[in-house]
């Protein structure tokens, strides 16, 4: 019988058998390998990971290792409750302030339409109610009766407000008429309305006049514009569809904001011998430097769905600016250069059927200027190219040609070959123009 001494004497010198496994790092769940007779592969890896494993910084212990985990989802957690909190706070001041915009234009109502009826009533002011408080009433019915209650319908799915938005998008555009008379208004307050409007401020203990109710409107959509922006900041990036949808509400109110100044400057145009009722909508105006040739202006440019307007601007007595008539252009008979010279300001708009020295280089004040302009001049474009497309096809059939060959073909955008949107990558030109 061989005691343990002796065994252990017995095995010195004789070789022994290694067994490489392998094995995962219970911290970074690396995969390492090891030798069954020693614990160096295990130490080396270790070493290995302390300095380079982005899981573990130091030495750590795999309990250690999984309460960092668990405190870093904790913070995620807080982090989400946090903004979750900070997004119902922006919902709840909307509807507070909806509440309080709400009364202060019952408010008017109740108390300032009645000063109409006044026998004593300046004979300056008789009849010019629909001028001093414009479409004031149908904003006041309209959100008291369906845009606040809607609201408030969202209290607790604050991201939802989008929708509700969108849904009343038709009603909305009451605010571009409201500020499109607001000059009219105002006018008319400063020569005539103040001074008899005062006494019943004083008679009501308010410390506001008319005139500042009257701003209210105004404010009340840039408003909504500042808490849409607030709410898209705070919305998570993993809620994609919620996000494209307070953008797109956020558009609409912009939009709203920018065609009150738009129909505004539209009515301001003189001595223009063009119907500009059937232009289609005014998509933007903006303040250009324009180069037609070796000649260098300064233009207002009007962009209509149906025609391009340039004006020159004449400042009047007042501060409001008037438009002077140059010319005009329909937009079927454009194309446009997206980008020109290294400025990042200019553009180029050109012509299908007249000399190549035709053209009108614009430069805006901004870059942002720039881009919204080629991006809707571009729009435009694209779709008449689309509805000249549809109109051939369409004299196609009623002349009998291809009615059957061509039935079944069904229009595509990438495949308009009649009349066309002819865009070239290289040099970013973009023409409705027709293809011989």
């Amino acid at each position: 019988m061989t005691s343990s001494g002796q065994t252990k004497s017995s095995l010195v010198g004789t070789p022994v058998l290694r067994v490489h496994l392998w094995r995962f790092c219970s911290g970074c769940r690396h995969l390492w390998r090891f030798c069954s007779s020693s614990n160096k592969s295990y130490n080396k890896h270790r070493e290995f990971r302390d300095s380079t494993c982005g899981h573990n910084r130091g030495i750590r212990k795999q309990g250690e290792f999984k309460t960092s985990v668990h405190g870093r989802n904790r913070g995620d957690k807080e982090h989400r409750e946090l903004r979750g909190d900070k997004i119902q706070h922006i919902m709840d001041e909307m509807i507070s302030t909806e509440r309080e915009y709400v009364r202060s234009l019952s408010y008017i109502i109740q108390h300032y339409f009645p000063e109409m009826e006044r026998l004593d009533l300046p004979q300056d002011l008789r009849g010019k109610r629909s001028i001093i408080f414009g479409n004031l009433e149908k904003l006041c019915d309209f959100h008291s009766q369906y845009f606040l209650t809607d609201l408030e319908s969202c209290a607790h799915s604050p991201l939802s407000i989008s929708s509700c938005l969108l849904k009343h998008e038709e009603q909305f555009g009451m605010y571009a008429l409201y500020s499109k008379n607001k000059p009219r208004s105002d006018a008319l307050l400063t020569s005539h309305g103040n001074s008899f409007f005062k006494n019943k401020q004083l008679e009501l203990g308010d410390k506001m006049d008319l005139a500042s109710y009257l701003l209210k409107p105004i404010q009340r959509m840039s408003k909504y514009a500042l808490l849409l922006k607030d709410l898209i900041k705070e919305c998570g990036q993993s809620q994609e569809q919620e996000l494209a949808d307070l953008r797109t509400a956020q558009e609409m109110v912009r939009f709203q904001l920018r065609h009150g100044n738009d129909l505004l400057a539209m009515d301001a145009i003189r001595g223009c011998d063009v119907n500009l009722k059937e232009q289609g909508q005014l998509r933007c105006q903006d303040e250009f430097i324009v180069w037609c040739g070796r000649k260098k202006y300064l233009r207002h440019v009007f962009l209509f769905e149906d025609l391009i307007l340039f004006s020159k601007t004449k400042k009047i007595e007042g501060g409001y600016d008037i438009y002077i008539y140059k010319q005009s252009f329909k937009t079927a008979e454009i194309g446009m250069t997206e980008s020109v010279g290294d400025s990042g300001l200019r553009f180029e708009i050109w012509f299908r059927r007249r000399k190549s020295q035709d053209t009108f280089i614009l430069q805006a004040s901004s870059g942002e200027v720039k881009n919204a302009w080629t991006s809707v001049i571009g729009k435009i474009l694209w779709r008449q190219a689309l509805r000249n497309r549809e109109l051939r096809m369409q004299e196609m059939v009623s002349m009998g040609i291809g009615n059957k060959p061509f039935m079944d073909i069904k229009p595509s955008d990438s495949a308009i070959s009649d009349r066309a949107v002819d865009y070239m990558k290289g040099s970013g030109k973009m023409s409705a123009s027709a293809r011989h």
